[in-house]
């Protein structure tokens, strides 16, 4: 294992009823790591959007390896989220450790048992042969490493973008979380026409608990 190359993993879209959640993992030498902080790198959701598209073009030039993995809402409704977080972090590294060459040292931001998702990523690597990746997942780690802080950055600016395209097919549903009135007002409207776009996570738990009779009722006639 080469000690000497650090990475980080991050998401952005976990919580949100529209839209890809994407996984973010950033690798780079370790003597490197400094230059994160000293431009300013933290974590994504502590700086505006377009610090984070200036910060992401440092990013970008330090980076050895950058490495994304996407989840669709079908995807996100097929299965467990973390498990398919899981999948996609163990993706992800096993595609920069061919791109590397070696084995480094990878830190992940947890949502959920920090132990759990390690193994659960060890486990899914093993499987792949590859044996020489050291994991650290841990809460607060995109505040407190600054290559996860990288991570969540060039995740949330990939999401950011994503919404974009998404607004100039399906219209301007706000910031796609379930929280948000203008997400909420744009669901009502879309299924009273009677169908749920493909951009929506129709399983989602959150979905559910809207206070709407026709989403309610739609899901109910579909499960």
């Amino acid at each position: 294992m080469n000690t000497m190359i650090v990475a980080g993993v991050d998401e952005a879209g976990r919580g949100p009823v529209v839209g890809d959640m994407f996984v973010a993992l950033v690798a780079m030498e370790r003597d490197s790591v400094s230059m994160l902080t000293k431009f300013g790198v933290r974590d994504s959701k502590e700086l505006s959007r377009e610090r984070r598209e200036e910060l992401l073009k440092h990013i970008l030039k330090l980076v050895r390896v950058v490495v994304v993995a996407r989840a669709t809402p079908r995807e996100i409704d097929s299965t467990n989220l973390n498990t398919l977080f899981s999948e996609k972090v163990a993706r992800c590294i096993a595609i920069a450790r061919r791109k590397l060459g070696t084995g480094f040292v990878v830190y992940v931001d947890a949502c959920g048992d920090p132990s759990r998702i390690s193994m659960a990523v060890k486990r899914r690597l093993e499987a792949m042969g590859i044996l020489d990746v050291e994991i650290h997942a841990m809460h607060g780690a995109d505040k407190s490493i600054p290559v996860v802080s990288a991570a969540s950055i060039v995740a949330k600016v990939l999401r950011d973008r994503h919404i974009d395209e998404l607004k100039k097919i399906y219209g301007d549903f706000g910031s796609g979380y379930p929280s948000d009135p203008k997400t909420r007002r744009w669901l009502e409207q879309v299924v009273s026409k009677g169908e749920i776009p493909p951009i929506v996570r129709k399983k989602w738990s959150s979905v559910k608990r809207l206070s709407t009779k026709t989403l309610l009722d739609y899901l109910g006639r579909n499960e």
